[in-house]
């Protein structure tokens, strides 16, 4: 799976999830990968190395936040993971 795919992810995630209390410690942890994520995805920037790694463990932490089991498997967007994945209510 390509980065850009991975930033584009992780966006979605910021846009859709920000708000919800349950995902305050995993926004609050990545707060430099999210920002890279955002930046890539946006075409503000290229990653060097070490910005690849961030990226990579941020969209991996998102996948087990999410209890993904496949961890290798590619996605095409964020539904696709919510399909797969534990999504909580607000209310949990």
């Amino acid at each position: 799976m390509d980065l850009k795919t991975k930033a584009q992810i992780l966006v979605e995630f910021i846009d859709r999830k920000s708000d919800e209390e349950v995902y305050d410690d995993f926004f609050a942890y990545n707060d430099l990968g999210l920002p890279l994520a955002v930046a890539l995805f946006n075409d503000l920037c290229e990653l060097n190395q070490k910005g690849i790694e961030m990226l990579n463990e941020t969209y991996l932490m998102l996948l087990t936040e999410l209890q993904i089991e496949e961890l290798d498997k590619e996605f095409n967007d964020l539904d696709e993971i919510f399909s797969e994945g534990f999504v909580p209510d607000e209310d949990e």
